[in-house]
């Protein structure tokens, strides 16, 4: 009879059946997790050792079925999941449901691997072992750590700031940081500079370079407003000019360790703009084909057969120069990271990105994996750099520099793959050759530039630059970064400026809240001890009950107490305006409520004033000015745009006495082709813009492409 085996996904599974014997091994997958919390309610009895409530969801029954009619008299099951805290989690869960209450119990083994290939798959199944309980209960300690601060604030955020929200170990730390940097860039204060660059020449008009203005009289310059940077322009174009001092150097640049789950988000953002979510998505589907080790890592390890094998492939294509006397180890930073595991890298170096049919996000993804093991094997890249230092018969010094390759070593990868190397790691300020000079030399002028700044404020995080920041403070783990991110915009705390996270009003307000009444949930240092702890929970040190229960008995006193004592009206007051009631003279707030900032009467409840908010980008200044006619209702107030949470719309002007309200509708300047009386206003099916006639039902038509004028040719 087949041993069964069980792996999560079916592509893991069919990937497994090229190596594994169809004659010994019957392979299934779960399909994810088989069992979890419920969906609504704690699911965890806080009374009794905070023992997890489990069930299995409505969509796994089928599986499990399947899985139980699979296993029904086999002797042996062996569980063949990810090698990671879920992945064990997944593995115990199916042990548990697949124990028969009655008759045959199967022994069940459990196997580990990082890859999928035959000669890792060969040692795994000869080294069957057990589920591994420690990785189990670090899991669990997570897992309702997260359901209990998540299931105690949320409602509270519900009741005193706005319905929907969510509260999260984590995820509420991201938020923070995020708002933090808005309110740095707030607050910042640019302040003016001005650089002063000098391009030369020689006697003959000839090797011509450019340095910039750095000192006078051997003292650091700054050129704070226009007027010296004119008089230095000045005087710069009036000056004599010799070549004091010439330096020549090497300069090595040596490789980037391969990649961590944290890094490879990093490059996956800075490359090619991917998210943490879409990043892990493309890596999953490269490690259950077989094409990369375990994604979900910290370790910067390399096995010594991958090692070799790199270092062969790299000497054979580019020559014994490229590659170092002995293989190069990197040492891991991050102190709980699982050395057994290995960094991310190509199962097999000789499958090289060119040979792989994939989906494009799967050949990106795939590259800059294999780049980046592949380069940490190789030789450094060396340049040839000079540098000049020019000085002016008034006490001017000026500096120029410049860097050549010399070797290109491991760059020499980005010519293998066809790509640019000025990316975000290889780009090199200032690549440029600088022509021969002798000191003492005499140079001449040939023109001044001065060019006016100003100081800018720290960017907004990006995925790749938050990831990098909440790994920094030891806060969340390899795979906790995507889901954290894709949470806090799913649940609309922050929106997307290009790359850039830009925090919503409701997160200033939830982490005003946060930061005053429940500080060791967004307190950087007791979010980074809570993740050693529960670390420490995976390698058998800690036993996790009493972890959680230090922590939550003082937590549920709290949301209790501020259950009572916090007041809505004050947590959503953004402020005092400058405007008063027109009903009551008070002067009006902002307040935040489910769409957003609106204005109301700080005499509430005696006066129930409101006046919604629009943006400078909403309304333009014509559409502002635009008669839309009186109100077809009250017959007293006049239509006027208004801008809402799905767009413009139009409103009477006596809101909220009178509530009307009608679709805005984008005219172009054109009568409707087919009746003539209507206009042709902008419309939008399944996001995608179309044209139709302002009549309708009236009149049904409508086109994708805009209608000729009837003046156009």
């Amino acid at each position: 009879m087949p041993k069964l085996v069980i792996v999560e996904s079916p592509t893991k599974a069919k990937t497994l059946s090229k190596f594994l014997p169809k004659n010994t091994y019957e392979i299934l997958a779960s399909n994810g997790h088989i069992r979890d919390l419920p969906k609504s309610g704690l699911g965890v009895d806080v009374d009794h050792d905070f023992t997890p409530e489990y069930v299995i969801p409505e969509k796994a029954t089928k599986t499990i079925n399947a899985l139980k009619k699979a296993a029904k008299g086999i002797d042996e099951i062996i569980l063949a999941t990810d090698p990671d805290r879920e992945g064990e989690a997944i593995s115990w869960h199916l042990q548990n449901i697949l124990t028969p209450k009655k008759g045959k119990v199967p022994t069940f083994g459990r196997v580990v691997f990082h890859e999928l290939t035959k000669e890792a798959l060969e040692e795994a199944f000869k080294n069957v072992g057990t589920v591994n309980l420690n990785l189990v209960d670090s899991q669990q300690a997570r897992r309702v750590l997260d359901r209990l601060v998540g299931y105690k604030l949320s409602p509270l955020l519900w009741k005193k700031v706005r319905y929907g929200l969510s509260a999260g170990r984590v995820q509420s730390v991201a938020v923070r940081l995020i708002v933090e940097r808005e309110r740095e860039r707030g607050a910042f204060k640019p302040e003016e500079y001005w650089s002063i660059t000098v391009s030369f020449i020689d006697s003959k008009d000839k090797k011509p370079f450019t340095a910039i203005l750095a000192e006078k009289d051997q003292k650091k310059i700054e050129v704070t407003n226009e007027k010296t940077a004119k008089r230095i322009e000045a005087e710069l174009r009036g000056d004599e000019y010799a070549i004091l001092e010439v330096k020549k150097s090497e300069r090595r640049k040596n490789a980037y360790p391969p990649l961590k789950t944290s890094t490879l988000q990093q490059a996956m953002a800075n490359g090619y703009g991917f998210s943490a979510k879409k990043t892990m998505t493309m890596a999953q589907k490269l490690f259950e084909k077989g094409y990369i080790t375990y994604h979900r890592t910290d370790s910067l390890n390399l096995a010594p057969a991958f090692i070799s094998s790199a270092r062969s492939f790299a000497k054979k294509q580019f020559g014994a120069s490229y590659i170092p006397d002995e293989g190069v180890m990197y040492k891991t930073k991050s102190k709980n990271a699982q050395e057994a595991h290995e960094a991310i890298r190509p199962t097999d170096v000789s499958r090289t990105p060119d040979k792989l049919k994939m989906t494009s996000e799967e050949i990106k993804t795939y590259s800059v994996i294999w780049r980046r093991a592949i380069a940490s094997q190789m030789m450094p890249a060396v340049y040839d750099q000079t540098s000049m230092y020019v000085a002016s018969k008034a006490g001017y010094g000026l500096k120029a520099s410049g860097s050549v390759v010399k070797f290109d070593g491991w760059m020499v990868l980005d010519k293998f793959l066809g790509i640019n190397s000025q990316d975000e790691e290889t780009a090199e300020n200032g690549l440029s050759q600088l022509p021969n000079y002798l000191e003492s030399e005499i140079v001449n002028l040939k023109a001044v530039l001065p060019e006016q700044h100003f100081t800018q404020p720290p960017a907004r995080y990006s995925d790749a630059t938050l990831i990098k920041k909440l790994e920094e403070l030891g806060i969340g783990r390899p795979s906790t970064y995507a889901p954290t991110i894709s949470t806090i915009s799913a649940r609309g705390y922050v929106k997307k400026d290009g790359r850039y996270f830009v925090p919503e009003e409701v997160s200033l307000v939830v982490t005003d809240l946060l930061v005053e009444h429940f500080p060791e949930i967004v307190d950087y240092s007791f979010t980074a001890e809570m993740e050693e702890d529960l670390d420490e929970v995976a390698e058998g040190q800690v036993e996790w009950v009493p972890l959680i229960r230090k922590f939550y008995l003082p937590f549920d006193k709290s949301v209790k107490e501020k259950d009572k004592t916090l007041s809505k009206h004050d947590i959503t007051n953004l402020g005092e305006s400058d405007e008063k009631c027109p009903e009551c003279g008070k002067p009006l707030i902002f307040k935040l409520g489910k769409y957003g900032k609106f204005l109301s009467c700080s005499g509430y409840p005696e006066c129930a004033y409101l006046k919604s908010i629009e943006t400078e980008d909403d309304i333009s200044g014509d559409q502002e000015k635009e008669d839309f006619g009186m109100c077809d209702k009250c017959n007293e107030g006049k239509m006027i745009l208004k801008a809402g949470r799905f767009g413009k719309f139009l409103a009477c002007e006596r809101y909220p006495k009178c509530k009307n309200t009608k679709p805005f509708l984008k005219k172009i300047g054109i009568k409707c082709p087919t009746c003539g009386e209507g206009d042709v206003v902008v419309r939008f099916a399944k996001k995608r813009k179309f044209f139709g006639c302002s009549r309708y039902p009236d009149c049904d038509w409508s086109s994708w492409k805009i209608p000729e004028s009837p003046s156009q040719p």
